[in-house]
């Protein structure tokens, strides 16, 4: 994936994160916990609270701006302990489970289907 820091709705999704706790954490540090590169711990209660405050919409196009992939993220709420029936969880995991559209070069004409 491409330097996903510079995408937008990370800094969305960080400002809900980070509000109610104390030591706040960076766009590329909850990136790399998300796709697993990073599991120290003391990171846990920032990822689960991605899981269970960050909107929608928001997940939505962090995955539609290439800074994680829904299979990722279905990964990323087992490991950290986050795989509950809130809305967030249950939705990422039937996002997972879904054969998607990849884009294969820069036009729709590259389409291919992953399979789940």
């Amino acid at each position: 994936m491409e330097n996903s820091v510079h995408h937008q709705a990370i800094w969305r999704a960080l400002t809900t994160v980070n509000a109610p706790l104390p030591l706040p954490i960076d766009a590329e540090t909850l990136l790399s916990c998300l796709r697993l590169e990073n599991r120290d711990r003391v990171w846990r209660p920032h990822v689960r609270a991605f899981f269970r405050e960050v909107g929608l919409n928001i997940i939505v196009d962090l995955v539609l701006e290439g800074a994680v992939d829904f299979d990722s993220l279905a990964q990323a709420l087992r490991f950290w302990d986050a795989d509950e029936d809130g809305e967030n969880a249950r939705w990422i995991r039937e996002m997972a489970a879904v054969p998607m559209a990849e884009v294969d070069g820069s036009d729709a004409a590259g389409l291919r289907l992953r399979h789940a």
